[in-house]
């Protein structure tokens, strides 16, 4: 068994001196899409980070979700010339099934605790639905709204949520029209 591996382990340092005597014509490969949009998402706004920092859960079986907490997106340099003037936002996540269209958190000890989202007047921001956010303005531009924690409704009934720690995370797109 000890030859064996010896022979083993020879062969895997052979191994990895032959790509380098054999290397092929056209081995690596770029790809892009270039594109004409009208604005350019701010650098420090392509990943946020959200931190609801203690949450009451007397508050949540009370409520049933907390207040929405803001979120801004700087649209920086928005040229209209481009011909479109319309900005629509579209979020992706794990969704929730009741009630549908928030973002089921991760933990290993709170359960039935969701995020929602919504406009700053209160609209609903379901997941996986595209939103119309406002008319572009020439120059920089801000698309405002909110996120909230919410307990499903027969966890809150249950008064069964736990205590820890939760994250969850979700991706969002940006379309102009």
């Amino acid at each position: 068994m000890g030859k064996w591996a010896m022979t083993l382990s020879a062969w895997v340092a052979a191994s990895l001196w032959l790509p380098a005597l054999q290397a092929a014509e056209d081995n690596l490969y770029f790809s892009g899409t270039l594109v004409n949009e009208p604005c350019v998402l701010a650098e420090e706004d392509e990943l946020i980070k959200l931190d609801f920092k203690s949450v009451i859960d007397k508050d949540l079986y009370l409520n049933g979700r907390t207040k929405g907490r803001p979120i801004e997106l700087r649209l920086k340099n928005c040229d209209l010339d481009v011909g479109k003037r319309m900005v629509s936002i579209t979020f992706s996540g794990n969704e929730s099934s009741e009630p549908p269209g928030l973002l089921v958190l991760q933990s290993t000890t709170v359960q039935g605790l969701l995020v929602g989202l919504e406009t700053t007047g209160g609209t609903a921001l379901p997941l996986h639905k595209s939103h119309r956010m406002g008319e572009l303005a020439s120059g920089d531009n801000l698309i405002s709204f909110n996120a909230y924690l919410q307990g499903e409704p027969e966890t809150i009934a249950n008064r069964s949520l736990g205590l820890g720690d939760f994250e969850a995370s979700m991706t969002f797109a940006l379309s102009y029209e």
